[in-house]
């Protein structure tokens, strides 16, 4: 128990730090609010993964874990609410400057990652990989669609384009590969990456086509894309 709530502070710290560094450019305006908002989303999923093999191997430890994006939510409510006042946070990652966007992607991202923690932990690859596709996968859509996207839209989304939806795959497929390949070297999954590449890219895939579609009006990217993750995974890796 101590090792493991030593551990979530450790991480948590950590956490804060990695996203107070992006409130710091956004205010300072090193940063464009967007690109602030999209780095933060691809960065924190990852950064926070990579803090898992500090904990135990306890049962409980992943409960342990999960309290570090519930915390994180908790905040984010408090911002978004009103309760407290942090323009620095808001900037970092509103897209259009209002506090009442926190309650709403980022807010949904953050509790993504206490489920995917709490209930998947660390041995599980569809777990991996819904967080991955969530994260890598479509936070560089939107900084490589915004980039690179002008003159190749899809056909049934103007809103998306062939380079945001490349990105997508080749960023979820990558991370996910990247994480599969670290757990299972420490322990934690018995797949390897070369033998879970087939199925990641199918997971992968799926996740692209729903991202891609006019959805994110009806349903959050954050909740669409890691539901698909799971729902595929869970068929692929019974």
């Amino acid at each position: 128990v101590a090792r493991d709530a030593g551990a979530a502070l450790a991480a948590g710290i950590a956490a804060y730090l990695w996203v107070k560094m992006f409130d710091l450019l956004a205010s300072r305006e090193v940063l464009d609010r967007k690109l602030s908002r999209k780095l933060i989303h691809t960065s924190c999923g990852p950064f926070f993964m990579l803090t898992w093999p500090l904990f135990s191997s306890m049962p409980e430890a992943r409960y342990f874990a999960a309290l570090v994006p519930l915390l994180q939510g908790v905040r984010l409510v408090a911002i978004g609410s009103g309760w407290i006042k942090n323009e620095s946070a808001i900037r970092a990652v509103s897209r259009e400057g209002s506090p009442k966007e926190l309650l709403r992607g980022p807010l949904f991202y953050t509790t993504v990652m206490v489920a995917c923690t709490a209930i998947f932990w660390r041995t599980s690859v569809p777990g991996v990989a819904a967080l991955s596709l969530m994260c890598g996968g479509d936070g560089l859509a939107d900084i490589v669609g915004r980039r690179l996207g002008e003159g190749n839209k899809l056909f049934f989304n103007k809103n998306k384009s062939f380079a945001g939806s490349a990105a997508m795959f080749i960023g979820g497929f990558g991370l996910s590969c990247g994480l599969t390949a670290v757990f299972h070297s420490l322990g934690y999954l018995d797949v390897t990456a070369a033998e879970a590449a087939g199925r990641l890219a199918i997971i992968a895939a799926a996740c692209t086509i729903v991202e891609a579609l006019p959805l994110n009006t009806i349903v959050d990217d954050n909740i669409s894309v890691p539901v698909v993750a799971l729902v595929v995974g869970g068929l692929l890796f019974q």
